[in-house]
């Protein structure tokens, strides 16, 4: 079910970056602005590069909390299924392995990572 969502999600964004693109490709007043004497595709593509860049962070962070919260769910739906204990073993082991930070800032997860920090899924698995 995740999946699905994600893929569909995905597709929507495409579909609205292409729709933004689609408005500003033949533009002439973005040219203008960026010291074209006419319209140039080439720096309209440079503007939809600028303007979509913060729209793009946008949709990013978004879909990194939406990734955390069903990782939340799907680390649930395995302790309820098979119980936590190997979970959670599984995750000190990648955690190990990977040589991830066990206490990284709140802010700097919430704007990048698209998993929850360990600790607070092994404290989610009780």
């Amino acid at each position: 079910r995740h999946i699905v969502w994600s893929y569909v999600i995905s597709v929507g964004q495409i579909f609205f970056m292409l729709f933004v693109l689609s408005l500003m490709i033949y533009n002439s007043n973005l040219s203008l602005a960026l010291g074209g004497n006419q319209q140039a595709i080439h720096l309209n593509l440079l503007a939809f590069g600028i303007l979509f860049s913060p729209i793009s962070g946008i949709t990013g962070l978004g879909m990194s909390i939406l990734s955390r919260k069903n990782e939340f769910e799907a680390d649930a739906y395995a302790k309820e299924t098979f119980g936590g204990e190997a979970l959670a073993s599984a995750l000190k082991k990648l955690s190990v392995d990977s040589l991830s930070n066990l206490f990284p800032h709140p802010a700097y997860v919430f704007f990048h990572y698209s998993h929850p920090p360990l600790l607070q899924r092994l404290k989610a698995l009780g």
